[in-house]
């Protein structure tokens, strides 16, 4: 894992854009918005907090890790366990890299990251139908926090969160 660059952005539009259509394939209402685009994966890769899996040259896999505390979270901060907590965001794996562990050995690194640099949980939230996610998040040892509300383009749409303690 490593830091993505700006010249990193074409692959890493490719990799949302085929995202997007595995979740629509799968009948999964996450991620089928105009505004995740360019512009915003840009703007990840900017306030450099984005990170891409690599390997033999090759982007495989792309994340955004935010250590900011996400507002959709704060119903159930009494619930969640870590203080100093790392967010996973923009989470998706290269379509030719699927069911090859890529997803698994990103999320060792950014459990790595993690610990290396002092945060004390991980939280995520996925969408309740993206089984593939939910799965990975499950054998991973995350805890199911709760449904919290995340703005779409101006719609609150539903989403599940979790957490995992480092």
């Amino acid at each position: 894992m490593r830091k993505a660059r700006i010249t990193d952005l074409k692959k890493i539009i490719n990799i949302i854009e085929n995202a997007k259509k595995s979740l629509k394939k799968d009948g999964v209402d996450q991620w089928q918005i105009d505004s995740m685009n360019e512009k915003f994966l840009l703007g990840q890769i900017e306030v450099d907090k984005a990170f891409v899996y690599e390997d033999k040259g090759e982007i495989l896999a792309y994340c955004f890790l935010s250590d900011e505390k996400e507002e959709a979270y704060r119903p159930w901060e009494d619930d969640f366990e870590g203080k100093i907590p790392l967010t996973i965001h923009t989470f998706a794996v290269n379509a030719r890299a699927t069911q090859k562990g890529i997803a698994t050995r990103l999320f060792i690194d950014i459990i790595r990251h993690a610990e290396k640099n002092s945060f004390d949980a991980l939280r995520i939230d996925t969408h309740k139908d993206n089984f593939k996610m939910r799965g990975l998040i499950n054998k991973l040892g995350f805890r199911k926090i709760g449904e919290i509300l995340i703005d779409e383009e101006g719609a609150k749409k539903p989403r599940i969160c979790y957490e995992r303690l480092l």
